[in-house]
């Protein structure tokens, strides 16, 4: 039912079919489903004159076999501000359809729509939900080009509720894609699907066309504007970011103790690091085409771990100048480690949430928990290991240096400069020749320069020098033995 109004059951929708078939209503084009999973399709038509004027009515039709609870089909390529058509079983072999507006990512909210038709032929049909919806006057939609479609629903039980207003639970899982309804037309303004050609062509599960996540014949272009879809983008952000906090992050902190080599260490993780971003890149766009940016708890915590994890090279260059100038770890040190090991914690608990919000199956979750148990065994198991290391030393009476610092110590007294030799200093530095020491005088030399003194005549007062020359020179008395025997006046 829709707002309220009964619909025909399956078998005077049956006898209405035959009856339009042989009042000679002909469909051109036979619709093909696109079902993005097994249990879930969509099929679309539109007229050919509607397709010609760009005005007029859309067909389309929403299956989902009976273990999914509710699906749901929308106008536009987020959540935000999209309209959309959500199918649920009503407990009298019939289905509900709710029309709604979608004001981000969570539970849009029933508005009437009364240019939206639930057409005949809709309900239970071999044991599925069918709704067969005609939308006249549909906005955002181009009738002979290409237009954004969103889908989402959840598995479970059947709902059994008439009510167009009923509270529906968050989805298992969405999908989002454009449809090509210029080659989607059928040549009147009639339900295209009560062809009898039809008739088991739209079963969820089924394979008319392809298998599940088939194109519809060209019909639905799940890349979305010449890039990639918005699952494509979805699994790529899910891989990168297990494999950062999962895996990468864990390892690298692995590295320093076993390694022992923070050159290795820091470069691993600043690899790491750069991938973290690049998840978050895609995360933004993916928040940006489905309308669900920090509006929910996945989408907050991550952008608060990735935000605080932006300190963490900075905490570990802090803790390396302090390091290499103590020798030991310092306050620093500590903040370091227990810092970037509780932001590794959030981020696999963040990576489970992302996992329930993409609804993915529960073997990839099993899967998502399982390398995340292994990586956290081994990790505890290295850390175990280096802490028992120290205690022994300290019990044997040894230096009560960490392993982290030992191997500190370890890789600087391994480090060897490199050998000298002699053939490296030339042209580099100057030689200079010794200074010779002066010749000394000869001992000839200076009895010649006495004799040559002693020959020298003195002019004596009161004798030429002739005179002089030619008699012995008078012996003159010595001034100090005169002094000495100076008899004493006393």
């Amino acid at each position: 039912m829709i707002d309220g109004r009964e619909l025909q059951s399956p078998a005077a929708a049956a006898a209405a079919a035959a009856q339009g078939a042989r009042a000679g209503t002909r469909v051109q084009g036979e619709p093909t489903p696109y079902c993005p999973v097994n249990d879930v399709c969509f099929q679309f038509a539109v007229p050919e004159a509607a397709a010609s004027s760009g005005s007029g009515s859309v067909y389309f039709q929403l299956q989902a076999r009976s273990t999914v609870r509710w699906a749901g089909l929308g106008i536009g390529q987020q959540m935000s501000g999209a309209t959309m058509f959500v199918m649920y079983a009503d407990g009298k072999n019939n289905v509900t359809l709710s029309t709604r507006k979608a004001t981000g990512h969570i539970e849009p909210e029933y508005s009437r729509m009364s240019n939206v038709e639930l057409l005949e032929g809709s309900g239970i049909v071999n044991g599925s939900m069918v709704a067969n919806v005609r939308c006249r006057g549909c906005d955002k939609l181009d009738l002979s080009g290409v237009s954004g479609w969103l889908a989402a629903w959840k598995r479970g039980d059947a709902m059994n509720d008439e009510s167009p207003s009923a509270e529906i639970e968050y989805h298992d899982s969405h999908n989002v894609f454009n449809v090509n309804l210029g080659r989607a037309t059928v040549s009147t303004d009639a339900n295209p699907f009560l062809n009898p050609q039809n008739s088991t062509g739209g079963t969820p599960g089924s394979t008319p066309g392809g298998n599940s996540g088939g194109n519809s014949g060209g019909i639905v272009e799940t890349g979305g504007s010449g890039g990639p879809s918005t699952q494509t983008l979805i699994s790529a952000h899910g891989i990168l970011m297990t494999i950062v906090f999962v895996v990468g992050f864990p390892i690298g902190a692995m590295l320093s103790p076993f390694v022992g080599s923070w050159v290795i260490h820091a470069s691993w993780q600043t690899f790491i690091f750069l991938g973290m971003w690049a998840g978050f890149a895609l995360g933004i766009v993916i928040c940006g085409r489905l309308g669900f940016f920090f509006q929910n708890t996945h989408t907050q915590l991550g952008v608060f771990v990735v935000s605080l994890m932006g300190l963490q090279p900075i905490l570990g260059f802090l803790h390396h100048m302090y390091y290499m100038k103590h020798r030991s770890r310092g306050v620093i040190s500590y903040l370091h480690i227990w810092y970037g090991r509780a932001l590794i914690i959030l981020g696999v608990i963040n990576g489970g949430l992302g996992l329930q919000l993409a609804g993915n199956p529960q073997p990839f979750v099993n899967a998502y928990i399982a390398v995340a148990a292994i990586v956290a065994a081994a990790y505890l198991a290295l850390s175990a290991f280096a802490f028992c290391r120290v205690k022994k030393r300290v019990r044997n009476g040894q230096s009560g240096t960490d392993f982290v610092q030992e191997l500190y110590l370890k890789e600087l007294k391994a480090y060897k400069a490199p050998p000298v030799k002699e053939s490296d200093s030339e042209g580099q530095v100057q030689t200079f020749a010794m200074p010779k020491t002066p010749a000394s005088p000869e001992e000839t030399d200076l009895a010649g320069n006495l004799k040559e003194y002693e020959s020298m005549a003195v002019e004596i007062e009161g004798q030429d020098a002739s005179a002089q020359a030619g008699t012995q020179a008078p012996a003159l008395p010595d001034w100090l033995e005169a002094e000495e025997e100076e008899p004493q006046s006393h």
